[in-house]
């Protein structure tokens, strides 16, 4: 079992509602994250990466309930994807609402969202009470991070905090999979 420092958990939940950019374990790699809606913690996360704001970003969340602010009405309808089992973490492409950020959405007109089985990923959205912006911890072409000191000693002086924890025991990067059409963008 997985031991969550409440109180570690706590200031990373209040930073990620005060704005802030945290570093945290996924199911494979530490990801970068903040709030959905707090437009310029993502620009920070898009200059930290160096990643162009096309692309667009991942929301993991908890629970459906904290992605549904995020979906069209097309998108909702099609929720019945998280119930499916695989045996790697999927994230969804679904069609988003038309005013969610194209910050998040980059230049598509689907946003991309995952429901985490992580204990750290569920307790930090249960705690901010919201989905949060989920993004490999790198800069773009080089190799994602998978050790706390590697984040601490790369980002660590851009971010407001780096959680240590271990990760979800997969080995790659969740796949995306386009919810309508069923095809694979990343296996």
């Amino acid at each position: 079992m997985t031991y969550i420092n409440p109180f570690k958990m706590h200031c990373a939940a209040q930073q990620i509602k005060l704005g802030g950019v945290i570093a945290y374990p996924t199911e494979a790699v530490y990801g970068l994250g903040c709030h959905p809606e707090a437009e310029q913690a993502i620009q920070r996360i898009l200059k930290i990466k160096r990643r162009p704001w096309q692309k667009g970003l991942i929301l993991v969340a908890s629970s459906v309930k904290q992605v549904m602010p995020y979906l069209s009405d097309e998108g909702s309808a099609l929720i019945g994807c998280f119930d499916e089992q695989h045996q790697h973490p999927v994230t969804w492409l679904l069609p988003a609402k038309t005013d969610v950020s194209r910050l998040l959405r980059g230049e598509h007109d689907k946003i991309a969202v995952r429901i985490s089985s992580n204990p750290f990923i569920q307790t930090l959205c249960n705690l901010a009470n919201s989905a949060l912006v989920s993004t490999s911890a790198n800069r773009v072409g080089l190799p994602e991070m998978r050790k706390v000191e590697e984040v601490r000693c790369k980002m660590g002086a851009q971010l407001d905090m780096i959680i240590a924890g271990p990760m979800g025991g997969h080995t790659r990067p969740s796949s995306i999979i386009d919810a309508q059409t069923r095809e694979v963008i990343r296996a």
